[in-house]
């Protein structure tokens, strides 16, 4: 994937008012393109409900800010492999006492494929352990306790031309969003090592209260996934099912998250 590098140094030199961390936060915040596509889609998983994707596209914000560099991913969906760009991020708190509300650990697999069609394609999969089977979310409630969607493993797959800070979409295309849940399966998401800090600092972005080392992990998937009339648990009346895989184990890259707040944000950390 072509990242985009942040240019502080002249912002730093015209900084007159606005300390360097702040300015160096409002660019990171307002510049970076798919740390801005993540959280577009934070914010429209959190308008239906979805704690599941609002975690995991908020951190995958702070890993683009951070310069991780994903992997290619292979998925195979139906009969047709495509490439992926991919990474997983994990995050471990710091709190100092027990918070009630906090969601338990989890590990989120967060994919994505930009076509010259004007759609972009998004995978999320999460999983509490190396290995778990998918929940299915007709046993859960929208209305029930945060850390249920995180009982089990969870997968989304999502067709959207909404996503526009990429600016890979095209005048032709249709407005359209098309959302597909995983009913069963498994997802697997194994830590196979870590090591360096995150390439960027998140103190020199403005970020406090989050520390950032690079991970790389293991992952396989196979789930059975149905459209969804509505989010996030309503699924349309055709029985109409899309198998999204990939044929072997493959590595991928990713981030381990240290914060010392409950509810970071994507841009600010725990400030």
């Amino acid at each position: 994937m072509k990242r985009y590098v942040l240019l502080l140094t002249g912002l730093l030199a015209t900084a007159c008012v606005d300390p360097p961390t702040a300015a160096r936060a409002a660019a990171a915040e307002s510049t970076d393109p798919l740390a801005l596509t993540f959280e577009q889609l934070a914010e429209q998983a959190r308008g239906v409900g979805d704690v599941a994707r609002v975690e995991g596209f908020t951190f995958a914000a702070l890993a683009a800010r951070a310069g991780i560099t994903p992997s290619i991913l292979n998925v195979r969906i139906g009969t047709v492999n495509e490439a992926y760009e991919a990474f997983v991020s994990t995050v471990d708190f710091n709190l100092g006492a027990q918070v009630a509300s906090r969601v338990p650990a989890h590990r989120t697999l967060t994919a994505w494929r930009r076509g010259t069609d004007g759609v972009t394609r998004i995978l999320s999969l999460t999983t509490p352990s190396d290995s778990a089977p998918v929940l299915s979310p007709l046993s859960l409630s929208p209305v029930g306790p945060a850390a249920a969607p995180f009982a089990g493993a969870s997968a989304l797959y999502q067709e959207t031309t909404r996503i526009t800070s990429l600016g890979t979409n095209t005048a032709s295309a249709p407005v359209t969003d098309e959302f597909w849940m995983a009913q069963t399966g498994f997802v697997k998401v194994r830590e196979a090592s870590s090591g360096a800090a995150c390439p960027v600092d998140p103190l020199k972005l403005g970020m406090t209260g989050v520390a950032c080392r690079q991970a790389r992990f293991t992952v396989r998937f196979d789930v059975a996934m149905q459209r969804l009339s509505a989010r996030p648990y309503t699924f349309a009346a055709t029985a109409v099912t899309r198998r999204v895989s990939l044929n072997a184990e493959q590595a991928v890259t990713g981030f381990k998250l240290v914060l010392a707040c409950a509810t970071p944000t994507s841009s600010r950390g725990c400030g």
